[in-house]
């Protein structure tokens, strides 16, 4: 399946989209340095599509793109498209755990991006053996998953207004005194006290929304295996045994639960635990 393609008006937005980042973090490159960047990586791009798919100088040019893209977004490049971008270059450079981070990078700045969702998808259909979720496996991580819905500008605003309309509902009603107001209507009581509820609930559902995403992005709790054949062991070492029968594939994504010099303890997405050599994976 071919990954798609920006059109040459979403390329112009492309460099758009990399400007507002340089603008946003201070960086040692300039705009048009950054924008030279991001040309070299589309040219590569480019010359890796009109060479024989599979060729050894078509994975060449597509390994140069991804460095190319690499380097735009450590140059203040860091936004949904750049990442994109780097995962169609890892991924037809036949690097599938590399693509399937960058994938998930550029879901996180785009979560409603088709593109995005059609290339990750098609490229964790290409693990070798993947690893089907476990339904009642309710961590934090996984549970983020519900709010995604929303963006967090959207959650963020939701939780402004919310808590504002909150207060400004409460002052009013204690304006009057603290006591029963005499002659009002038993149904009038009850629909301020359950409007107050439902702004106050909605608030801080919002909020706590925005602070473990937070927390998530901070402790980067989830990974992807760059390498295949990785053995889940049961402790942090090469001297414990294996923790299951079969090695992992890369591009199998997991959840970070502790780290330790060299080591990662992971849950697999069907819930086993064990430890793998952090130089196998990546952080999300």
């Amino acid at each position: 399946m071919t990954t798609a393609r920006k059109t040459p008006f979403r390329s112009m937005l492309i460099a758009g989209l990399i400007l507002l980042g340089a603008i946003r973090a201070p960086v040692a490159f300039g705009e048009a340095d950054l924008l030279e960047l991001a040309r070299n990586a589309e040219s590569a791009y480019a010359s890796g599509l009109g060479q024989v798919a599979g060729s050894t100088d078509a994975l060449a040019d597509f390994q140069r793109s991804a460095e190319g893209w690499r380097a735009v977004i450590s140059a203040g490049g860091d936004n949904a498209a750049a990442w994109f971008n780097l995962g169609n270059a890892e991924l037809r450079a036949e690097r599938l755990g590399e693509a399937i981070v960058a994938y998930r990078r550029s879901e996180r700045l785009a979560p409603f991006d088709d593109d995005v969702a059609a290339n990750l998808a098609e490229a964790r259909r290409r693990v070798e053996r993947p690893i089907e979720a476990d339904a009642t496996d309710l961590t934090v991580s996984n549970l983020a998953g519900w709010w995604k819905v929303l963006d967090t500008r959207s959650r963020v605003l939701i939780a402004l207004s919310t808590w504002v309309g909150f207060w400004l509902l409460l002052l009013a009603r204690r304006v009057g005194g603290r006591g029963p107001r005499t002659g009002e209507a038993e149904a009038k009581t009850l629909a301020w006290r359950s409007t107050l509820a439902v702004l106050g609930i909605t608030a801080v559902l919002a909020t706590g929304t925005i602070l473990v995403d937070r927390t998530l992005a901070t402790r980067r709790s989830a990974g992807v295996l760059l390498t295949g054949d990785v053995i889940l062991r049961t402790g942090n070492g090469t001297t414990f045994s294996p923790a299951t029968d079969e090695t992992i594939s890369k591009g199998v994504e997991f959840s970070i639960l502790e780290r330790r010099p060299g080591w990662w303890r992971i849950r697999l997405p069907d819930g086993t635990v064990g430890w793998i050599a952090d130089d196998t994976g990546e952080a999300v």
